[in-house]
Order: structure tokens, then sequence, then C-alpha cells
């Protein structure tokens, strides 16, 4: 018999309550999970039967070693922990400084050190995250080297666009509204947000076209829907693409990348990590302010030229750069293991 697999943490106590921003992939995942073929539920801890074996995926609320402490889950239980490179203890709560490459180089990386007590728990665990470099980061580095084999790195995304969308999804050349379409928060600070990109990148953009349509927590606009931010997308001749600065130095890709192209949409890649999914033929890359400015332009007068590219994309989106597909094989492993 499958175990059930709980999603934990993330939904809001009333309806009308802001979610936090890990509600949607968790939410994204739980529905991914029952159209593979599973028995999934989106669910906060104090929700659960902990008294049958299950599949625990959590990130922090409640990570995973909590999770043990707390409920004295059932030893058959499995528990799949979400690496980030912050969790939520007081030592995470600061910001990556003027250098984050340099600052994650020197960093501890708490959450990725849960593992060690995972495997001293007596519980079977594994680990999950959007790919990153490691080798570059030696505290990361060496403790991924004592858990290689439990970590599953996967891209992050699209946990916008449904598995059957994605499957039919052709590239969208025409019956454009806006010259570009962006959805997503402007947050943080200097040195722990997007502000940077958001200043020196988008705004300079929206600067040189027409009509730019921009939406999400901190805009005119502000939050959207997620038809709302799908319909956005679609109708835009160009979607930019940024990472705020600890996504570039530990080479991830976020979920905007997957989800434009997932639409059938366009827009420059600012982040090196691309390289470990797509070759240089399949994408366009900039991560210089004015080339990734005037590549942008230049996309935006010339949409027919981004064909190739978002053909290219969308086929290995539908091949192997999808959550059904991702997932499946990572619970197929799993069981397979246990």
């Amino acid at each position: 018999m499958k175990r059930k697999i709980y999603l934990v943490g993330y939904q809001p106590k009333f309806f009308w309550k802001k979610k936090h921003t890990n509600f949607w992939p968790w939410d994204y995942l739980t529905q991914t999970f029952n159209q593979i073929g599973y028995e999934a539920y989106h669910l906060n801890d104090n929700k659960i039967n902990h008294k049958e074996p299950a599949i625990y995926i959590c990130w922090n609320d409640l990570d995973t070693l909590t999770l043990i402490e707390k409920h004295n889950i059932h030893k058959d239980s499995i528990l799949i922990q979400k690496l980030t490179s912050f969790d939520t203890s007081p030592e995470s709560d600061r910001d990556w400084t003027d250098n984050p490459l340099q600052f994650f180089k020197e960093w501890h990386w708490p959450q990725y050190k849960k593992l060690d007590a995972l495997k001293d728990s007596g519980y079977t665990y594994y680990a999950f995250g959007a790919k990153t470099d490691v080798e570059t980061f030696p505290i990361k580095s060496e403790i991924i080297s004592r858990h290689k084999d439990r970590v599953f790195w996967i891209p992050w995304g699209t946990m916008t666009v449904p598995y059957d969308d994605i499957m039919k999804a052709k590239p969208v050349m025409d019956v454009f509204k806006y010259d570009i379409g962006f959805v997503g928060s402007r947050w943080g600070t200097p040195n722990r947000g997007n502000l940077e990109e958001w200043d020196n990148f988008l705004m300079p953009l929206v600067k040189k076209v027409e009509n730019a349509h921009i939406a999400g927590r901190g805009t005119t606009v502000g939050p959207v829907s997620v038809q709302e931010h799908v319909e956005i997308l679609k109708h835009s001749k160009l979607c930019p693409i940024m990472h705020a600065a600890s996504w570039k130095v530990e080479k991830g890709i976020m979920d905007r990348f997957w989800t434009v192209f997932s639409l059938g949409r366009f827009g420059i890649i600012d982040n090196e990590g691309i390289y470990d999914f797509f070759n240089e033929n399949e994408i366009v890359f900039a991560n210089e302010r004015e080339e990734w400015i005037d590549k942008s332009v230049y996309y935006i007068n010339n949409v027919d030229k981004q064909l190739p590219y978002i053909e290219k994309i969308q086929k290995r989106l539908k091949e192997e750069y999808n959550q059904y597909v991702v997932w499946k094989n990572i619970l197929q492993k799993i069981e397979k293991d246990n």
C-alpha cells in the first residue's frame, strides 16, 4: 500500500488570510502527486494523523526535525526536507551583504545541516531543492557529500502551469496587449531582496517600451490571481526574467523562467545556472545590465526571432523539466529504496 503524502504547513488559518509564498508550490505539488496516482494532501501539521506511516514533505512550517519532536510520528514514515540557503532560525535573520558570493562561501548552511540530524534520527530521510551550485561553497559541498544519495535537485518550476496545459502548450506569437509583462513582488532590502534588479534592470527596460504591465506585491497594480498572472504573461511580447543576487550566485533558476516558457512566451535569462539545463543555442542569456536591456528590446521588436528558442525549450519542458516527470521519478526511487 502506498503511503499518504503530506505537504506540511502554509495553509492559512482563515481563507481570507494572505497566503505565504510557499503555499503555491505546496498546493501545486499536491495536485501533481494526485495526478501521478498518489494520495496527497496539503495540510498543517495539526490536521494530520501521525499514527500512520506517511511521507512528509516539509520546509519550515514545520521543518522535519520539529515535526519528529512535536508529533512523535510513526517510525516507518519517510521525511523529505526542502533545502534553501536560509531557514527560520535567528542566525538566518540576516542579509547576504554587498558581496553575496563571498557571504555564501563563508555561510554555514543551517538548513542543510539538518540532514546530519535526520541521519541520526532513525527515520528514513531525503531532501530536495532547486538545482544549485554546490562545489563553490565549501560547507554546503561538505554537507551534501555526506548525503548525496538522498538529495534530489529539481528544476524549480513551473509550479504555476498545470501539467496538462504544459503538454498542450504552443508558442504564443501574436495577439499581444503589452510590450512587456511581469508578475512578481518587489521585496526585501538592497542586500536581501530584488531591489537592485528591480531598479536597475526592470525599471530601465519599462522606460524603453510604450506599454508595460507590472503586477505583484509592491507594485501599483498589486497582487493578481493565478489566472490574471497567466493572462498577463501570455499577452506580452516579452516577459522579463530576473533573479535576486542570492539566486544568481547559487545559480538557481526560479519559477518565473519555467512558467514563462511553459506558457509559450519568452524572456532573456540572467542566470548562469540555466546552462545546467539547456545548451547555449537553446536560450538567450545576458547577465550584464546593458546587454540584458538591449537584448530584451531587440526581441520585443523582433518577436519572430523568439520562435526557435521557445520551441526548443518547450520540447524539453514537456519531456523532462516538469514537476510531473521529475516527481514521478523521485517518488518511484523512494518506493524502490523502501
